[in-house]
């Protein structure tokens, strides 16, 4: 937990909504998850001191009745507060106010709200130590009006249920009334309207039946439909976005440089380049060329809308949707090789000794790529390798990589960016036919270091240069954990490392413990551990600085092709450029929030089908070899069994107390541990277990194993 006010809160509100006859230790140990058991006791016996806690004769503990201040009274007899409701699986819940502490729903209370419904509360007391606590007395809106799920019969043969998508919806939603049941097929995906029912329970009308899921196709459109992800462009929008001429401001002539553009080796949309000029006086200027994609998406027009509704390029297994048509993406705007593109380009004068930014300055260009890289042949050629291509090209990479190698040290030294390079394990799949191949784990290399630190450098420049020029504009912001987050990451990282670390007190503790992990197995692990409790990233139309990146001044222009907000940036530069008018700071602030939005719709989209497409190929290799197993490492341990990271396929799942092997097993929260009286076998956090697939639902994205 993260302070001894924070933890003691917890338990608190724990045994706020426990039974009559109160929670055992071990019970409210369960709830709690992985935690320190000393202080977990010391911090309970003082809960005991401070008679908020009673401590009874048969061992359980219950919260005590405390006075209650006045509280100013409504028709209803109780004050009342509004705000984000998010609903726990045990139960019970926690609304998020703007301002002021969280209130607590107990299980009986959430009056048929669900995760992210804005919702109206009386508070039932304005609490303690333990924080206010209240009842939903109305849902004032809804977050999901409409939900996709997987029919389901009931055992009478008669009932119909939905099993959502989205893990923090209700495991199951009666569908009422049930219309023409004769159609009605188990397995199939649908799309619902929801309904809440006088006495707060939730209900499902159906709208629309899909297909059947367990395909790659099937399973994608229901993604897609729940995440609200648009549909790819028209025949005819990609024939009226061929035709489309380009504004022309003034540019500078390129194409005689050598430009090189690195990519995956499956990239079709070439959205940067490289150039770099010789060591001059100690100074090197290196050109990062970005598709001028403004000059086509022309503000408020017609592609620029289209554009703005989908703001991410989604990419999912198997399937990609473009923010933009292909037609631009993958041909007018994307920079191939031998063939003559517009670019906005940012040219970046460094310190060739220290790899500190001296400079900069933004040119409209065209250029003429002179070769189209992959990061595998480029990172061969850096090791020592061949690479067929010009003399030219092989002294440019030379150039640009012990550039890289210079910025990527001063960043490390002066802005101490946080080191949390984590593979990316992604499902291979083929929608025609409906294949899922395998999981490819990508592990970054030094050259996706070399293309992240120009695009890195010029982002930063141009978000200097949007404050230079008082121009209205977006920043990529990324607040600083409160220090209750990094005490709670502090406190978890101990358990999974089973060892004292200092105080996480300061950015230069943070990174200084992340830096002497950097060989350690359990790098992901905790790096997976610190992102829970980051701030998300987001979107804003004033700079409030990234605390990922150690940067006061950051914006997104990089990947206009891909992302709006990057777009945004390239329009307003442009209208600025050739003297027209741009869009207005409050323009800007509700666009931003759109792409915060977006994005984070488009992100779950990812993560939702990522792990349904990894489920169904675990299961693809057990019925292939009912013998199949993986290995995994234990993150947490409860009453209720084990929670494991299986980190050849990036996935979470249970092993459940009752498929632990043979008889015997005990839990011991002390040392949140499982141990067998019998054998003396002990299963405790950081373990490398051999495990086998017992059950999949990859409908709820859900995996439980049992020790092989």
């Amino acid at each position: 937990m993260a302070n001894d006010q924070k933890f003691s809160t917890e338990i608190l509100r724990i045994l706020a909504v426990a039974p009559p006859k109160g929670f055992r230790q071990a019970e409210i140990l369960e709830r709690l998850g992985s935690v320190d058991f000393k202080r977990f006791r010391r911090l309970l016996k003082q809960l005991c001191d401070q008679k908020l806690v009673i401590h009874q004769k048969n061992g359980t503990f219950l919260c005590a009745p405390q006075p209650q201040p006045p509280m100013p009274t409504t028709a209803t007899g109780g004050r009342q507060a509004q705000g984000v409701i998010s609903v726990n699986p045990g139960g019970f819940a926690f609304v998020k106010q703007e301002e002021g502490l969280d209130i607590f729903i107990p299980p009986t209370a959430t009056g048929g709200a669900i995760t992210d419904d804005t919702v109206l509360v009386e508070l039932t007391s304005l609490g303690d130590s333990r924080g206010p606590v209240g009842r939903v007395v109305k849902i004032l809106e809804r977050a999901h009006l409409h939900i996709v799920g997987c029919l389901a019969m009931g055992h009478d043969g008669l009932t119909w249920y939905l099993r959502p998508l989205r893990r923090e919806m209700p495991q199951v939603v009666l569908l009422e009334p049930v219309p023409h049941p004769e159609t009605l097929r188990a397995g199939n995906w649908v799309r619902a309207e929801l309904h809440t029912n006088e006495d707060g329970s939730l209900s499902a009308r159906l709208e629309t039946q899909m297909q059947a899921s367990g395909t790659v196709t099937a399973d994608l459109d229901a993604i897609v439909a729940e995440y609200q992800i648009p549909a790819p462009y028209t025949a005819a929008q990609e024939s009226a976005a061929r035709r489309l001429k380009p504004l022309n401001p003034s540019r500078e002539d390129l194409t005689g440089e050598t430009v090189v553009t690195i990519d995956p080796a499956d990239a079709r949309d070439f959205d940067d380049a490289l150039s770099c000029s010789p060591v001059k006086d100690g100074k090197i200027t290196v050109g990062v060329h970005i598709a001028d994609v403004s000059c086509f998406v022309k503000t408020g027009g017609a592609l620029d809308e289209q554009a703005r509704q989908r703001c991410f390029t989604s990419y999912l297994p198997g399937r990609t949707l473009p923010m933009l048509p292909h037609s631009l993406a993958d041909e007018l705007c994307s920079l191939q090789p031998g063939v003559p593109r517009l670019a906005h380009s940012v040219f970046v004068t460094i310190d060739a000794s220290n790899g500190r930014i001296l400079s900069w300055r933004r040119a409209h260009t065209t250029i003429r790529s002179t070769a189209r890289l992959c990061y595998e042949e480029v990172q061969d050629y850096l090791d020592g390798g061949s690479l067929s291509c010009s003399p030219e090209v092989k002294s440019l990479l030379d150039r640009l990589a012990s550039t890289a190698k210079q910025l990527r040290q001063y960043r490390r030294a002066q802005e101490m960016f946080l080191p949390m390079d984590m593979p990316e394990i992604r499902p291979i799949c083929t929608e025609h036919p409906s294949q899922i191949l395998g999981v490819q784990k990508t592990v970054s290399s030094f050259s996706h270091e070399l293309v992240e630190e120009f695009m890195l450098a010029a982002n930063q420049c141009v978000a200097a240069e949007l404050l230079k020029l008082r121009l209205p504009g977006i920043f990529r912001n990324h607040l600083s954990p409160d220090g209750d987050s990094l005490l709670e990451f502090a406190a978890q990282a101990q358990i999974i490392l089973q060892k004292r670390i200092p105080p996480l007190d300061s950015r230069r503790s943070l990174v200084r413990f992340l830096r002497s992990l950097a060989e350690s197995p359990l790098h992901d692990l905790i790096a997976t551990t610190l992102l829970r409790h980051l701030p998300r990233a987001n979107y804003g139309a004033r700079s409030e600085g990234h605390f990922g990146l150690g940067k006061e001044l950051y914006t997104h222009f990089t990947s206009p092709i891909r992302r709006y907000a990057d777009l945004l940036v390239h329009q307003q530069l442009l209208a600025f450029d050739m003297r027209k008018k741009t869009r207005t700071q409050e323009q800007m602030e509700q666009m931003a929030s759109q792409c915060s939005l977006l994005e984070e719709r488009c992100d779950q989209a990812a993560f939702s089908a990522y792990d349904r497409m990894k489920i169904r190929y675990l299961m693809q290799l057990r019925q292939a070899d009912p013998n199949f197993r993986t290995g995994g490492d234990i993150v947490k341990v409860t009453k209720g069994g084990l929670t494991v990271y299986l980190d050849d396929y990036g996935l979470q799942g249970v092993v459940p107390a009752q498929n632990l092997p043979g008889h015997g097993w005990v839990f011991e929260p002390g040392s949140q541990a499982w141990r067998n009286r019998r054998t003396g076998t002990l299963l405790t956090l950081r373990q490398h277990l051999s495990l086998a697939l017992v059950s999949a639902d990859p409908i709820r994205g859900e995996i439980a194993l049992r020790l092989a």
